[in-house]
């Protein structure tokens, strides 16, 4: 309904009177339904859905990436990429973004594979699938990056140095709104071909994002309907609340950062007490009894056992432990207030008020599940 932005200035004035409306909790509206609809057909109806969606995401992205590095200028952000600045190393939140960005890339740490596992076949690769799904997702997100950081310094190279151009990717907007709201609309303006390729573009993100919904809503209705909740019932439960529970996000710009800061960095702690249910069970019991059973896969080794019992608790525990130490040390003034959106005091309180609830009913989960069984 607007013209494609030709300045940063002109996006965001757009992506501003957009969020200034109630458009955002109508489109979230939307999209529960139309996630709804979907998911009442069962996981048949998602893997429809996906066979269309998630091929016409990928071509529209390698389109518009091979689009954005034609542009002059384009390979000096190329280039910044993929120059690393080695006193960053020693920052944790660098380490806890890129873990915990990786984590919510990739679906780790979630459930939602537990959750898929119910449908699978047993003579299904799973090793080969896992492989397949993280290698495949981190390359289309480095694609995607291309794409961005080719359009950022094309179009802002000849105005400002790589510093300034980076502070005003970072700032652009919570949970890389400004990202994908503000630079690549000007991506778009460039080409020359009228909205059509940017329609495109979007759409194959909507998708993108609806395949996440489906599979989110899908793995909270199961836990229900394992619970004994008929399945439509329990569908449409999931449903409502997921939409009470988005109002704010899709309102609050500060809100949604809030949430996207506060479950990212929850995805690690799920990690971990999933590494260590594995340690609990049996690491090599898992790898010999559960995953090593399927004729033609690929077989998990000794590497698999190291990172479940070594590694992923030592990441974990001590990445979570230099976070905390420094957001009360240096990051955050006032990292006792869970008022503040990005603070350390925010995180502990609604991680204990969600762990709490849970723990609270988990007597109550168990029974309902072993009475369901029976």
């Amino acid at each position: 309904s607007n013209p494609l932005p030709t300045s940063s200035a002109e996006a965001q004035v757009t992506w501003d009177a957009f969020q200034a409306t109630p458009m955002p909790l109508f489109w979230h509206a939307f999209m529960m339904t139309v996630c709804g609809l979907i998911c009442w057909k069962g996981v048949a109806g998602i893997e429809k859905a996906n066979k269309i969606l998630l091929p016409a995401l990928f071509f529209i992205v390698i389109g518009c990436t091979v689009w954005a590095l034609q542009l002059d200028g384009a390979w000096e952000g190329i280039k910044y990429l993929f120059t690393p600045d080695w006193s960053t190393a020693a920052n944790p939140k660098i380490w806890l973004e890129a873990l915990t960005q990786n984590a919510w890339d990739v679906g780790a740490g979630w459930g939602l594979i537990l959750a898929y596992a119910v449908y699978v076949r047993k003579e299904s690769s799973i090793v080969k699938e896992a492989y397949l799904t993280a290698i495949g997702n981190n390359a289309v997100s480095m694609i995607c990056a291309f794409m961005i950081f080719g359009t950022a310094f094309a179009i802002l190279g000849d105005q400002m140095n790589k510093k300034e151009i980076l502070d005003i990717m970072k700032n652009s907007g919570p949970g890389s709104t400004g990202l994908t709201f503000i630079w690549t609309p000007q991506l778009f303006a460039q080409f020359g071909l009228g909205k059509a390729p940017a329609i495109l573009f979007f759409l194959g993100l909507t998708f993108a994002a609806l395949a996440s919904l489906m599979s989110m809503v899908q793995l909270a209705t199961q836990v229900l309907t394992d619970w004994g909740f008929n399945a439509n019932k329990a569908l449409t439960a999931v449903c409502v609340m997921g939409f009470v529970c988005g109002v704010p996000s899709s309102l609050y710009p500060d809100f949604f950062g809030n949430q996207d800061f506060v479950w990212g960095v929850a995805l690690m702690i799920s990690g971990l007490l999933i590494a260590l249910l594995l340690i609990r069970f049996g690491v090599d019991r898992f790898k010999d009894e559960i995953i090593n059973t399927t004729e033609g896969d690929w077989k998990v080794g000794k590497p698999f056992v190291f990172l479940i019992k070594y590694a992923v608790p030592f990441q974990a525990v001590v990445l979570l432990i230099w976070w905390m130490y420094l957001s009360a040390s240096v990051y955050e003034a006032e990292w006792w207030n869970p008022l503040k959106p990005y603070s350390l005091m925010t995180c502990l309180v609604q991680w204990l008020i969600a762990g709490g609830i849970l723990f609270a009913l988990n007597k109550w989960m168990n029974r309902k599940l072993e009475s369901n069984k029976h």
